[in-house]
């Protein structure tokens, strides 16, 4: 047997409230050494979302897996009050799960992976009804300790369901920014570049530039202007950055930021800026997180060839791949040339509202298959979103 592998059952623990606070290096000791390379793990967006929370709603779960005296894993999870299909309930679910937190994981040292899995999910479901109503793990990737852990085998339960969420499109970056163009199509390359210059020619100066997040934490305000104007112009629709939880939550972030944790990739036209994009940076990722646009030059495109900065900005830093996340807008795909798929663990409690919710979540299931057969039925010629070039003519996401 592998002396990496654990010889005994774990112990699994929570963290208890007050020790969460003092947690940072052990967590991100325990990460680093880890296979996951999610940003979304570190410890500062994981406290902090948890530090912004109505605590009032809300019990902690971190769930601590240990070989005799051994950190070997960790499970980020709390619990908390809402509705599903309009029944109060209560949910268990990764912390970050309301900020768009892609990639979770239950994180350990390699050759621990299928064991804490195993452990933590046991012990979760040994609790008593009145624990969760739903165990709702969003976000979790195809390379996922949860993932391959369920795939296998290694955690056997017939009540957990493995739901099929989104996309995240990725491009893997190689030596050199000439190196990551030729990987496009050549109408791709020729849509930016005649952009590009259409912008410098009938808009005058053009200055792009990059920012560390932890030194220029005031390019907040940048964002959340400019991705409230981008959306603006979309009937009914309101910005991620309305919210005032989370603009607190992004100044409390960058507040315990490491230099080299990220960076603004910033347009400005005139001295004025023109788009701005919210990026992290973790084992070599470059993740596009948020952005955000001047409508007004919205038909130049400054969206997209913002995107092209920032990737040649990552391939300056080291970075291996440039991450779109979740979100399958067209241009996404046209600016890379992989994906993974991003999954939801579901588990259903075993009380009232845990039976009740099953229940309705099954008949639901069964009316979306049937309508999407019927539109099936009437539209019987595929169309692949994918091939469409508009995203090139101006919209972005």
């Amino acid at each position: 047997m592998n002396s990496s592998q654990p010889q005994n059952r774990l112990i699994i623990s929570l963290l208890a409230g007050e020790e969460f606070c003092r947690y940072r290096e052990r967590w991100n000791k325990l990460l680093d050494a880890s296979i996951s390379e999610s940003f979304f793990l570190k410890w500062e967006w994981i406290y902090t979302y948890w530090e912004s929370l109505d605590k009032e709603n809300a019990v902690l779960q971190v769930w601590l897996c240990h070989d005799g005296n051994k950190l070997v894993g960790i499970a980020p999870f709390y619990v908390y009050s809402t509705t599903y299909m309009k029944i109060p309930v209560r949910k268990m679910a990764f912390l970050g799960d309301r900020v768009a937190s892609d990639y979770m994981d239950i994180f350990a040292i390699p050759g621990y992976e299928e064991a804490c899995c195993r452990e933590v999910l046991n012990r979760v479901n040994d609790q008593s009804p009145e624990a969760y109503d739903i165990l709702d793990l969003e976000g979790i990737c195809s390379d996922s300790n949860l993932f391959r852990s369920l795939s296998s085998g290694s955690v056997m339960d017939s009540d957990i369901k493995l739901l099929s969420v989104f996309d995240c499109p990725r491009t893997h970056l190689g030596v050199s920014f000439d190196e990551y163009l030729q990987r496009l199509s050549a109408s791709t390359r020729y849509s930016l570049g005649r952009k590009r210059r259409k912008l410098e020619r009938e808009c005058g100066k053009v200055t792009v530039e990059h920012f560390d997040l932890k030194n220029n934490p005031e390019k907040l305000d940048t964002l959340f202007n400019l991705h409230e104007q981008r959306w603006s112009v979309l009937k009914d629709k309101r910005s991620t950055f309305s919210s005032d939880y989370r603009r607190s939550f992004n100044r409390k972030l960058l507040q315990r930021f490491d230099e080299g944790g990220g960076y603004f990739s910033c347009i400005s036209i005139e001295g004025k800026p023109a788009s701005i994009m919210y990026m992290f940076v973790y084992k070599q990722n470059a993740y596009f997180y948020q952005n955000g646009w001047d409508p007004a030059y919205a038909a130049y495109g400054v969206g997209i060839l913002n995107i092209q900065y920032a990737i040649r900005y990552a391939i300056e830093l080291g970075c291996k791949s440039f991450d779109f996340l979740r979100g399958e807008e067209v241009y996404k795909y046209h600016l890379c040339e992989d994906s993974r798929q991003a999954y939801t663990v579901r588990r259903f409690g075993s009380g009232i509202r845990g039976n009740l919710a099953n229940i309705l979540f099954v008949a639901k299931s069964v009316i979306k298959n049937l309508v999407a057969r019927f539109k099936r039925s009437c539209n019987p010629t595929p169309r692949s979103g994918r091939q469409d070039s508009y995203c090139l003519q101006g919209r972005q996401s």
